[in-house]
């Protein structure tokens, strides 16, 4: 495993790069990918090959890696938290609090269409369904 940095330059209508002296290079090369490239320089392994390993396991993880690192070397701003940077803060148990009850509601199945309806007796024991319209006295 090696890593270099190489000036690309223009070879006829395409932009081209050389190989480091110490790479093995067969008759053609296998390529795949967009911005990243994923280069088999002996040709050994199918470009269709090179092409599904770089869709299902390089792109997806190295842009992920790529956005934590740039996200690790922007300057620290004042008031602003980067990702990560988040600090865990004592969080004290809800307590209970006081309510009035409302008005009684009943859970009631309009004997018409089955719509079920929040009935609240303050309003009175006779209404109108809402979904079919049907007038309905509420026996309790």
């Amino acid at each position: 495993m090696g890593k270099w940095r190489r000036r690309n330059y223009q070879l006829g209508g395409s932009r081209a790069l050389t190989y480091p002296s110490d790479i093995t290079v067969g008759e053609e090369a296998s390529v795949a990918g967009s911005r990243l490239l994923l280069i088999d320089p002996r040709g050994e392994i199918d470009e269709n090959d090179l092409e599904e390993f770089m869709e299902k396991h390089v792109e997806p993880v190295f842009w992920k890696w790529w956005e934590q690192k740039k996200a690790a070397k922007r300057p620290k701003i004042e008031g602003i938290m980067r990702p990560m940077e988040a600090e865990v803060e004592k969080v004290l148990p809800v307590q209970p609090q006081d309510v009035n009850p409302g008005p009684p509601v009943y859970l009631v199945s309009c004997r018409h269409c089955g719509g079920q309806i929040a009935w609240r007796l303050d309003l009175g024991p006779r209404g109108g369904c809402p979904y079919c319209g049907a007038w309905l006295q509420l026996t309790v």
